[in-house]
């Protein structure tokens, strides 16, 4: 007859896990907010000189030239590429303008902290292991 062994978890590792993923996304969703953005804009066919060079003009008008492509680039080093939806590139430079507004923006930063997945498990696991370890040691001066 085999004998069955109780495998027994203490509280405070769970409770611990928990606390350092929460703090963990705390912590990179704020990171987060240091992201910066870059766009290309879409202007069109590309003039072609007769050496076979391509030549863009130096300068376009941000209200009437839509963006290409947009990126935004977390602190981590993530390029994440995010839709246009027909955005002009005066959209990216007003502060007053609607992709600006905290609101939308952060959507944005929320998702970025689940495409840093790897960081965001890094964190939790350096939170987990200083919660484990002051819930266990004590310093007291004297």
């Amino acid at each position: 007859m085999v004998e069955k062994k109780n495998i027994n978890i203490d509280n405070n590792i769970l409770d611990s896990i928990m606390l350092g993923f929460v703090f963990a996304v705390l912590t990179v969703f704020i990171v987060e907010h240091f992201s910066t953005y870059s766009y290309i804009p879409n202007l069109g066919k590309p003039i072609i000189s007769y050496g076979g060079q391509v030549i863009r003009p130096d300068s376009f008008d941000t209200s009437i030239t839509p963006i290409g492509t947009l990126y935004q680039t977390t602190p981590f080093g993530t390029k994440i590429s995010l839709p246009t939806n027909g955005m002009m590139c005066s959209e990216l430079i007003f502060k007053d303008s609607d992709f600006k507004k905290y609101s939308n923006q952060v959507v944005l930063y929320f998702k970025a902290v689940f495409r840093d997945y790897k960081y965001l498990l890094l964190i939790a696991f350096a939170y987990t292991l200083l919660n484990l370890f002051f819930k266990r040691y004590r310093f007291t001066l004297s």
